[in-house]
């Protein structure tokens, strides 16, 4: 899998290709933690087909379950992850974060949730592995190694603006005694700064909620087209990851856009909503005891 990186960003990403056919990318940050497993779904090594072509792991964009379920199947083998034990969160671009257990695994896979309305996930349980989809927004990774709990979010312009990834930390805290100054996060792939067009009603939210002067680069006008702007949400994540306690050099931005690699990764704005979709996983490793 050949991924184009942003320039002038640090390189955080790894390309994982599995022996199941399956590439994936996973985060150096996070990779040095043996208690955990990352990964980040690409296009490859899954079984659908057209605008779907191959690793789509959303069950809202069209394509067959079965497929789907397929996907997440060989995903799952390729992070030595059973789907059985994955929660996924049902995303509707809100701020709101549940903590999820043993009797959430496979919800939102296999089986039913019994939840709605939920774009962060935390846990402490060694085994569960909190699932996120993706196609532009962002996903956003937490780890606590001290308290040994986790955290996903997906984030997208609502999300953001919402501050997840603040209330993300804030779960963390009251569930688990997470102190924020130890958590490492990792704003992961998404669409960057520089091709994430908005219209001029959400740039207005953006520069009420991050001051200029304080969080430079957030929102930029376009110089060639009047009343449209760059957003760029990795920047603004950051700048929640800071609010919410986070230590500045335990947060590292992703070095990967997602609109500039639609070949590889599925991208919403590259395709014209014509895509599938990719899923964030993060889980605690089972612990073998002898």
């Amino acid at each position: 899998m050949n991924i184009k990186y942003i320039e002038n960003r640090k390189r955080i990403t790894k390309v994982e290709e599995a022996a199941n056919g399956v590439s994936y990318l996973s985060f150096e940050p996070l990779n040095k933690f043996d208690f955990i497993t990352n990964g980040f779904s690409s296009r490859i090594g899954g079984v659908s087909s057209g605008i779907y072509t191959s690793m789509n792991l959303s069950f809202t964009c069209g394509d067959e379950e079965e497929n789907v379920r397929e996907n997440f199947t060989r995903m799952g083998k390729a992070l030595g992850i059973d789907a059985a034990n994955m929660v996924l969160a049902h995303q509707t671009h809100t701020a709101n974060v549940m903590k999820v257990d043993r009797t959430h695994a496979g919800m939102g896979i296999i089986k039913d949730r019994n939840f709605h309305d939920i774009d962060g996930i935390v846990t402490n349980v060694e085994g569960l592995c909190l699932v996120t989809s993706h196609a532009d927004c962002i996903p956003l990774y937490f780890v606590d190694p001290e308290k040994k709990a986790i955290g996903l979010a997906h984030s997208g312009w609502k999300g953001t603006a919402g501050n997840i990834a603040k209330n993300v930390v804030e779960m963390m805290s009251q569930e688990y005694g997470t102190d924020p100054t130890d958590v490492v996060g990792v704003i992961g792939p998404g669409i960057c700064g520089k091709c994430y067009e908005i219209s001029e009603d959400v740039a207005e939210i953006f520069k009420d909620n991050y001051d200029s002067e304080k969080c430079l680069g957030v929102v930029v006008p376009r110089a060639d087209i009047e009343g449209k702007y760059l957003l760029d949400l990795h920047k603004a994540n950051y700048y929640n990851m800071l609010s919410a306690g986070l230590r500045e050099d335990n947060i590292f931005i992703s070095d990967v856009c997602t609109m500039e690699n639609a070949d590889n990764l599925f991208s919403h704005r590259a395709t014209q909503g014509k895509r599938g979709g990719m899923s964030a996983f993060l889980c605690i490793n089972n612990r073998i005891l002898i």
